[in-house]
């Protein structure tokens, strides 16, 4: 007997594969974007970092996906919160403060995910070998299926964001891009009820991103040139 494929009916009354990923089933988790954390990061370009995470959260806001936010140490050491240009999109989402490196041990956070309902959980946390590394871990082997956003992450050192990467992906998590996760999202511009929204996202992205990669693409090309002129001295 021939076995029926089946189909998951989201409330644009589309018929979308239930193996990728809807709005209606995501819960964005966005990890320790504080000034002193992104001060660490050796491993990818700070600019590049912080205006991804700022695009998820804004895109996830618009496209109405749940967000939790979580930083460290704010209360404990007077740390700094999240920084503004990611707050920013999530003005009106509470911040769980903790004390622990892995998320998942503390019980506000971990309470709130499981108050959401949604299994699929789509992280984005620096640093990647610390923060991002240990809930994805631990919420993998809870039975969650993760993702985590690998443009928007960054570790101490190249290595470090690389193993990191490796560990969590021989966990059973999986790697997406922010583009990728949003065009997921949508599947079809005919159907879609975040047209206009998702729209306006990339107007404002597109030329953002572009003016990033254009300084990381000439400080290469500068440094390169160095480089070079050091080697024949």
């Amino acid at each position: 007997m021939e076995k029926s494929t089946t189909t998951n009916t989201a409330s644009n009354g589309s018929n979308l594969s239930p193996t990728l990923l809807t709005t209606e089933t995501s819960l964005v988790i966005i990890l320790d974007y504080q000034d002193h954390v992104m001060e660490g990061i050796k491993s990818t370009d700070h600019e590049f970092i912080e205006l991804n995470a700022k695009a998820l959260a804004k895109a996830s806001k618009s496209m109405k996906v749940p967000v939790i936010l979580s930083t460290i140490g704010v209360k404990l050491r007077g740390d700094h919160p999240t920084m503004h240009s990611v707050r920013a999109e999530l003005a009106d989402e509470p911040e769980y403060d903790r004390t622990t490196m892995n998320a998942w041990e503390d019980d506000a956070f971990r309470e709130a995910i499981e108050k959401s309902g949604r299994k699929r959980l789509i992280f984005a946390g620096i640093w990647t070998e610390v923060c991002l590394l240990y809930p994805i871990l631990h919420a993998q082997r809870d039975g969650y299926e993760t993702y985590f956003v690998v443009d928007a992450v960054g570790g101490s050192n190249v290595l470090a964001h690389e193993i990191a990467i490796q560990r969590m992906i021989q966990a059973g998590s999986q790697p997406i891009t922010l583009n990728s996760l949003l065009t997921e999202w949508i599947r079809d511009w005919k159907t879609t009820p975040h047209t206009e929204a998702i729209t306006n996202y990339f107007k404002w992205y597109t030329p953002e991103i572009e003016k990033v990669e254009q300084r990381i693409l000439t400080n290469t090309i500068k440094n390169n040139a160095l480089s070079r002129t050091a080697a024949l001295q």
